[in-house]
């Protein structure tokens, strides 16, 4: 990177700077005036007289975790390290010689989990046995590694960062090893491979929109969630999360020198949207972390130096960019984004090459692409399902649930205002309280305008017209800002290697650096605040909660009763039909499950079968031993997504359904689990609440109005539920007392 030293050019550099500085100054000023007072005003819990018996017991059943967590990071490693051999010696960092291993090793973990549920070989005795020999194998090479581990000398890095680095990866750690509570996980990224884990490997389910996706990511977590639980998993997003910084700190050391990489590895382990990501089972740092990898190792393809290893860069790249779409489809605007900077600029470096990388992008991308595009249309008649039916075919979604989808992906910001409403779209999406609360701080708005100021040399200014051409792609996409999070990453490592180059103005080099500072102490108070108000995990930390305790506490309308029941009392090969419910992890018991944009599959029966026959007759055709019902939780879902919006004949299918089909089992809180009966009988069951009439939209309205003591609309809603539900006292009841 370099100025043009004309005196005109230098003019306009000076007058450019200081607006950009006066920008700076206004953005930081309007996000802490919009911040929320209460962000940071956290208070630590009491700390009361410790069990140390139970501290000793916790702190055990917490290493034996984290150790776990290790032997397949480390077996990960290993297949990596080998992988690079054998792709020859390629000219790196020691530290992007680290990522690249760690991908390697990742795409042939997804690969290892993706063959074996293909083939429904999910058994503990196959994955367990060949990580002990996988093991085995990589002694030799593992003590070799630790022998010739590179010594960190003591002015390696700043004091300030090294506190850093402790405080946020010990904050990290702590919340992994809390038993996993994230909605998205509970149904998604963890649910549907839950309903897998009893299939012995991935199998369709017809009625979950979620069997569809891509699952390399959740493929990653499996080796720690197999042998660790969901902490094991957890654990794992928290390496993520810091291979991303490692790698931050690998690419700009290489681009810009220590000083940057420094910056760099600061800014991104600090940033909220990947460092929140690793306190969840969720895949967006995995794909971020490939991504970058991607764009990295075609950035090395360019260099006019390494012609003789341009092949290894071009097939590195293309396992990375396949990996990255497998573990989110999303990445797919990343790669889109590099293909169209590479025909406006008609990149010459690959003269000679085009033909080549054209093959490998094509065989290794779809090496794991393609399972996962086969299995949808083998199983949805649709390789690109849950979209594209329209002019595919094949399986579709109900109306209402696709709207939904789509809306999902929309719904935080309002884009009403014409031209307008794109123009100010990152400013809403930065500012407290103007987007949807993702917090993500202002410094990519604030610092993004800069590095037009200067003359970037490559690969800079490749990545810096990629970064633009994601972001909008992104945008146009979604305005869920982890779907960006590459881009993010991206803009935050770029940032390091302009403003601390040696040719940026001293300015330049300390505005960025107090800007970071600022923000990596202000986010530690934004996280204390999450970890007091959400998490609460003082008590599983010390040991004074057990695991089943802080999940039945912590889960929103926790359905953990639910779950503590039927594995105490249901036969180990109880299939269970899960409604007003889109969540199954920690079920213990193979289980059928709607996504919030799905069709329920008793809705789907009461309206497709003409009575309550046909609908007993469709559970025993589906395997369904038992009906599980989560009141609370189906109450809300319903009136969001408009679930159960049943006609009166429809809902009287389902009232006969469980006067006659369903036996009651378990009832509390209502919260019901029901055995499905062979036939139809006359048999008088004990009276107990129809969880149904929970489900109807008029049951939320109902229990808003009540919040809102609105009298006349609470009897309305009432009423309508009366006229679903005729013989049900509970509502007759609450008439009465209205009155």
């Amino acid at each position: 990177m370099s100025l043009n030293p004309s005196p005109s050019v230098k003019l306009r550099f000076y007058l450019g700077s200081a607006l950009f500085f006066l920008w700076i100054i206004w953005v930081l000023t309007e996000f802490f005036i919009h911040c929320p007072t209460a962000w940071l005003s956290f208070h630590f819990p009491t700390v009361e007289t410790l069990d140390f018996a139970k501290l000793f017991k916790a702190l055990t059943e917490f290493s034996s975790i984290i150790l776990m967590s290790l032997w397949v990071l480390a077996l990960m490693g290993w297949m990596g390290h080998r992988t690079l051999r054998l792709l020859g010696a390629v000219r790196t960092s020691s530290s992007m010689a680290f990522c690249l291993e760690m991908a390697l090793g990742i795409f042939f973990w997804v690969l290892f989990w993706l063959g074996l549920g293909l083939t429904r070989l999910w058994f503990g005795p196959i994955w367990l046995g060949a990580m002990i020999l996988t093991s085995l194998l990589a002694v030799p090479d593992l003590f070799h590694i630790i022998r010739n581990f590179p010594k960190l000398k003591k002015s390696e890095f700043p004091l300030w960062f090294i506190v850093l680095v402790v405080i946020y990866v010990f904050v990290a750690v702590v919340h992994a090893l809390l038993p996993e509570i994230f909605y998205d996980t509970l149904n998604y990224f963890l649910g549907l491979p839950q309903f897998w884990f009893y299939q012995h490997g991935i199998s369709d389910n017809t009625q979950q929109l979620y069997s569809g996706f891509f699952y390399g990511g959740s493929l990653f977590y499996m080796g720690g969630w197999a042998q660790a639980g969901t902490e094991g998993a957890k654990l794992l997003s928290v390496a993520v999360w810091a291979f991303c910084s490692i790698l931050a700190y690998g690419w700009a050391q290489e681009l810009s020198g220590k000083r940057a990489a420094v910056m760099a590895a600061a800014v991104v382990l600090t940033f909220p949207l990947l460092y929140l990501n690793a306190w969840a089972v969720r895949v967006d740092g995995l794909f971020t972390f490939v991504s970058l990898l991607f764009l990295y190792t075609l950035t090395k393809a360019f260099e006019d130096d390494l012609k003789n290893k341009r092949c290894e860069w071009l097939v590195l790249s293309a396992l990375f960019a396949g990996l990255a779409v497998s573990v989110k489809p999303t990445a797919l605007v990343v790669v889109v984004a590099v293909i169209l900077v590479l025909i406006v600029r008609r990149e010459r470096n690959l003269k000679g090459y085009w033909g080549f990388a054209i093959l490998v992008f094509t065989l290794l991308g779809l090496l794991l692409v393609g399972p996962w595009l086969l299995k949808n249309w083998i199983f949805a008649g649709n390789s690109f399902f849950p979209y594209g039916f329209s002019w595919m075919g094949g399986r579709s979604l109900a109306v209402n649930g696709y709207n939904h989808l789509l809306h999902d992906n929309r719904q935080f910001l309002p884009m009403d205002q014409g031209l307008w409403s794109y123009v100010n779209l990152p400013w809403r999406l930065t500012m407290p309280d103007m987007g949807d609360d993702q917090m993500i701080g202002p410094l990519v708005l604030a610092f993004l305008p800069g590095l037009f100021l200067f003359k970037l040399k490559e690969p800079q200014k490749f990545l810096l017209w990629v970064l633009v051409v994601s972001f909008v792609l992104g945008f146009s996409l979604s305005h869920m800002l982890r779907f960006s999070m590459p881009s993010f990453i991206l803009a935050l490592i770029l940032f390091s290697v302009v403003y601390m180059s040696k040719e940026a103005p001293p300015m330049f080099q300390w505005g960025w650096k107090i800007s970071v500072w600022i923000f990596a102490v202000f986010f530690l108070g934004f996280y204390a605040l999450i970890s007091g108000q959400y998490y609460q995990g003082w008590d599983r930390w010390t040991g004074q909660e057990s695991r089943e305790a802080f999940l039945s506490r912590q889960m929103s309308n926790s359905y953990e009763p639910l779950v503590t029941w039927t594995d105490q009392h249901l036969p180990v090969d109880a299939r269970l039909l899960i409604a007003g419910d889109a969540r199954g992890l920690y079920y213990p018991r193979s289980f059928y499950a709607n996504s919030v944009f799905d069709e329920p599959f008793l809705v789907q029966a009461a309206r497709q079968e003409k009575d309550a026959a046909g609908i007993l007759k469709k559970l025993h055709q589906a395997g369904i031993t038992h009906l599980v019902i989560n009141g609370p939780e189906g109450l809300r879902l319903s009136a969001d997504y408009g679930q159960y919006d049943l006609k009166p004949e429809e809902w009287t299918k389902l009232n006969g359904l469980v006067a006659q089909g369903l036996k009651p089992l378990y009832w509390k809180n209502f919260q019901a689990v029901y055995a499905v009966k062979d036939a139809l009988s006359d048999e008088k069951s004990p009276y107990l609440l129809n969880l149904f009439s929970f489900l109807s939209p008029y049951a939320y309205d109902f229990s808003e109005a009540l919040k809102a003591d609105d009298k006349p609309k609470a009897k309305n809603a009432l009423n309508h539920i009366l006229a679903f539900f005729p013989r049900e006292t509970y509502w007759r009841e609450q008439l009465q007392q209205l009155h």
